[in-house]
């Protein structure tokens, strides 16, 4: 399957972090400012993504595998990448 590079998936979580309000949180139980990345995959190598609540709509829903990461102002993107990748392949393999 040919995944998104960590390049790519980088570009993508610092975008996000820009968009960043003080009062976003990606979850109730977050204090800092944060926001819900929900990025997925089929097996063709499409991909899309979604912020926010990820229930019922978005481009997510089009693809199969799911990785689910809360974004920080201070999140290291490159990190972030692996952590969407090896989720994936958690649920692929």
């Amino acid at each position: 399957m040919n995944y998104p590079t960590i390049k790519e998936l980088a570009e993508l979580v610092s975008a996000v972090k820009s968009t960043i309000e003080p009062d976003f949180r990606a979850s109730e139980d977050d204090s800092l400012p944060s926001i819900l990345l929900t990025v997925a995959v089929s097996e063709d190598g499409s991909w899309d993504y979604q912020t926010g609540d990820n229930s019922y709509f978005g481009g997510c829903y089009f693809h199969p595998h799911w990785a689910v990461v809360s974004i920080y102002r201070r999140s290291n993107c490159r990190a972030t990448a692996r952590n969407i990748l090896e989720q994936w392949q958690e649920l692929i393999y």
